[in-house]
């Protein structure tokens, strides 16, 4: 029995990490915009941001463990209240659908920067994958976390490590800016860690039920975060190394892997569309949970339409804009979680 319970912590981490493995981290994108940009002192901000996560996780599953909470519905309203819990959980399935179409923007973007396809058909064929795991509920998104973790996470570790230790001479391309002074890298790294977390929270609480000891909720939580960040510094290092030429790109560790042969980019292709599916399945399974009071597989199917015409808006773009706008709004759910914690 203790095995299996250990194992179901192990679930809760693997989920839980997975939903911030999407395309904009995989990519190299979020960790530039976020990060990179500030010089070696975004190394800092990194451990920030992994800190913020694996605390908020392990207070979320402490909360649902000690209230009987089974549901992101029941998580918000003994967070909130029932009016603001319900305006809350309806911004959060806003959000959760934009991370969900920020996915299948980076699939649209992947299919056309790496193989020449069409940016619809990857969009498409991305939705049409995450409709069919969508159709086997939560059992479903626990087997894909737990049968992709590895390759994104080895292969992940990886990419990042020999892109860097292969460069000739691994000296980072900027300096540590102002922003080291300025707190600017801080603040970027909470704003990270917050919109993050809107997403994070709702799987997490969809995924309490595993949490049947204190064992599995300090696991789920606090090792979900650790592995995030582990991976999250070993895949920022190269970053640094090429920042002059990737800057602009819409996946830029594409470019990078495409410098060190064809092996290399399959390994990095494997990473990138494992994490990008993963993460678009954990979001919109999340957003589902909202819609529950429709019939599944009909509200799942118009998810999945309507996502990948919106993904046209474009990947970067979602980044940039769409992700900071609701860091406000996480980080005011942070800040409550942690309270309710040690109450």
């Amino acid at each position: 029995m203790e095995k299996t319970r250990n194992f179901n912590g192990l679930k809760i981490a693997i989920v839980y990490g997975s939903v911030f493995l999407g395309a904009g981290f995989a990519s190299g994108r979020e960790l530039i915009q976020y990060f990179v940009r500030f010089g070696q002192i975004g190394l800092w901000g990194l451990i920030v941001a992994g800190v913020i996560f694996a605390v908020t996780g392990w207070a979320v599953l402490a909360i649902c463990r000690r209230e009987g909470i089974t549901s992101y519905s029941q998580f918000m309203r003994y967070l909130l209240g029932e009016r603001l819990g319900a305006i809350m959980e309806m911004a959060v399935a806003a959000f959760l659908f934009c991370l969900f179409v920020a996915m299948l923007a980076g699939a649209g973007a992947t299919a056309q920067q790496a193989f020449n396809v069409p940016f619809t058909v990857g969009a498409l064929v991305v939705a049409l994958a995450v409709f069919a795991v969508l159709c086997f509920g939560l059992d479903g998104i626990v087997k894909i976390n737990i049968f992709l973790a590895p390759v994104m996470l080895i292969g992940g570790i990886f990419v990042g490590l020999y892109s860097f230790f292969a460069y000739t001479s691994p000296v980072f391309s900027i300096a540590m800016t102002g922003g080291a002074f300025s707190l600017m890298w801080l603040l970027s790294a909470v704003v990270y860690a917050s919109y993050n977390l809107v997403t994070g929270v709702p799987v997490l609480a969809a995924t309490a039920k595993l949490a049947t000891t204190k064992r599995d909720v300090r696991v789920g939580g606090l090792l979900g975060g650790g592995v995030i960040t582990i991976l999250g510094l070993c895949m920022a290092l190269p970053l640094f190394l090429y920042y002059a030429d990737i800057v602009a790109l819409e996946i830029p560790f594409l470019h990078i892997a495409a410098g060190y042969g064809r092996v290399f980019s399959v390994i990095y292709l494997a990473v990138l569309v494992s994490a990008l599916f993963t993460t678009a399945a954990c979001n919109a399974f999340a957003a589902l949970q909202w819609l529950k009071k429709y019939n599944k597989i009909k509200a799942a199917a118009a998810l999945c339409l309507i996502g990948a015409i919106a993904a046209h808006v474009g990947f970067s773009n979602i980044v940039a804009y769409v992700y900071p706008a609701f860091g406000l709004l996480g980080l005011f759910k942070i800040l409550v979680i942690w309270m309710r914690a040690a109450a």
